[in-house]
């Protein structure tokens, strides 16, 4: 029987926590009895009794097995570390270590699906998509733009990185690597850094285009500021990525390389969408200057590369 762990970490969304362990508690392979199914939450705030008293009724209404550890250490990193740490205690050969999020929903098959993917598809690591369910309508031009929109390619397509919010990979993969999860970035790219370096080593990383989870996007989230200053924070960590898989002199001119040219484009969008392409045109183009600006700011400002343009962000 293959012994799965489920890493999940939590700051201030007990609803979000409880729907996230309810559909672990749901999927279909646990009808099979051929997967031992563990779920490791780790609680970013040690003071607040809430993801402790969630998951444990949970696990007394449906029979998940949870358990909740504590990373008083605030960020992405920190309890990502925590909870991979745990997982590969309680993993070894043969087994497998998994992420989402505490926004998110699995759908009943996930599981499933992403084992047969990795199996049929002999990969080490598997990704799926993520699909956005807004908390209310967002404006018109968010869909329009297919701001939230999820990665559309086939099943068993590769993939030269994963993100923690769906993965599913073997247990004995972070024994490759010293360290994993780099606390250097604060708010993004934590994750699709160390599923980078993974692939460096030789695993393989795969798409299950059919093992969708379900990202519950909140109106905060919908609105021009925040996806300009999402693409600024992005820019920001690309030269830091790079810089480790590339080389420091390559990752340094390559990004400064680009910073005017995506400015340019920015504000050439940003300038067509102002006579007539529409707002998502012009949301596109302030974009794309922000993550130009972003980029150059990652590769001049050790301060700045890595870390969020907002605290919001």
């Amino acid at each position: 029987m293959n012994r799965v762990v489920i890493c999940i970490s939590t700051l201030d969304r007990p609803d979000g926590l409880g729907r996230i362990l309810r559909s672990l508690a749901a999927q279909t392979i646990r009808d099979s009895g051929s997967v031992d199914l563990r779920v490791v939450v780790v609680n970013n705030d040690p003071d607040d009794p809430r993801p402790a008293s969630v998951a444990e009724g949970v696990a007394g209404s449906t029979g998940l097995d949870v358990e909740v550890v504590a990373e008083p250490r605030r960020g992405v990193a920190p309890p990502r570390n925590r909870g991979l740490g745990r997982a590969t205690e309680l993993t070894g050969d043969g087994d497998l270590i998994g992420f989402l999020d505490d926004d998110e929903e699995a759908t009943p098959d996930w599981l499933a699906e992403m084992m047969r993917v990795k199996r049929d598809h002999a990969a080490e690591i598997v990704t799926g998509p993520v699909v956005p369910r807004f908390e209310i309508p967002p404006p018109a031009w968010v869909i329009s733009g297919r701001f939230f929109a999820p990665s559309e390619r086939p099943t068993g397509a590769a993939r030269p990185w994963a993100f923690t919010n769906n993965v599913l990979f073997d247990a004995g993969l972070p024994h490759r690597l010293d360290t994993w999860f780099d606390e250097g970035f604060l708010r993004l790219s934590e994750d699709r850094h160390f599923f980078q370096r993974l692939a460096r080593t030789g695993a393989r990383i795969v798409w299950a285009a059919d093992a969708p989870v379900i990202d519950y996007v909140p109106p905060a989230r919908a609105t021009a500021g925040w996806l300009i200053r999402r693409m600024r924070t992005v820019g920001r960590c690309v030269a830091p990525l790079r810089r480790d898989i590339d080389g420091t002199v390559h990752a340094t001119v390559a990004t400064l390389a680009k910073s005017p040219v995506w400015i340019l484009i920015g504000a050439a969008t940003t300038f067509a969408g102002g006579v007539g392409g529409g707002k998502a045109m012009r949301v596109r183009g302030r974009s794309w200057i922000a993550y130009g600006i972003g980029l150059s700011e990652g590769v001049l400002s050790s301060s700045r590369a890595g870390r969020p343009s907002s605290v919001s962000d």
